[in-house]
């Protein structure tokens, strides 16, 4: 069994240069929320250091579980929390390429749904542009239900897309 540990991140340590390569691939975030902008190490390190101090929001390193090691894989996202309604979105991305559809993904959400619960979260959404077929399936394995399709809601190089929204009742 594939063996994950998610945990916030250091900004010390766990903000690296293998991170900041990550943040500006062009490949690893095309299906995110990501600016498209170069990310300098400074600003990734100012955002985490926000999400680290946030109440409602945060980041956890993906690390797999190797011989004595914890090598940075990925990212996952609780938040924001809405603490009125008790819900939160999540994101994710794997960002070692040699990783992708490994299931790594699908661990990392089954941890976070824990995470969530423990923060008295009720229900969870998440979503992926019409491309990202892994995505979805991703969020199926972990329970999660198709919710809503809004068509042609992004554009990506110069085509119109729709994306998908999904939630998981806690």
């Amino acid at each position: 069994m594939k063996k994950i540990e998610i945990k916030k991140l250091n900004v010390n340590k766990d903000i690296t240069k293998k991170y900041h390569r990550w943040m500006n691939d062009f490949e690893i975030l095309k299906f995110t929320e990501q600016d498209y902008k170069k990310h300098s190490l400074s600003d990734i390190k100012k955002f985490i250091k926000d999400k680290n101090k946030s109440k409602n929001e945060f980041v956890y390193g993906i690390f797999l579980k190797e011989k004595n090691t914890n090598n940075h894989i990925g990212n996952i996202k609780l938040g924001p929390i809405n603490n009125i309604h008790k819900t939160a979105d999540i994101s994710y991305f794997i960002g070692e390429k040699n990783l992708w559809g490994k299931g790594y993904s699908t661990i990392a959400i089954k941890k976070i749904i824990k995470i969530a619960k423990k923060k008295g979260v009720k229900k969870l959404a998440a979503g992926h542009y019409e491309m990202n077929i892994g995505s979805g399936k991703v969020l199926k394995k972990n329970g999660f239900k198709l919710e809503g399709v809004f068509k042609s809601e992004i554009v990506f190089k110069n085509k119109r897309y729709s994306t998908f929204r999904y939630g998981l009742i806690l």
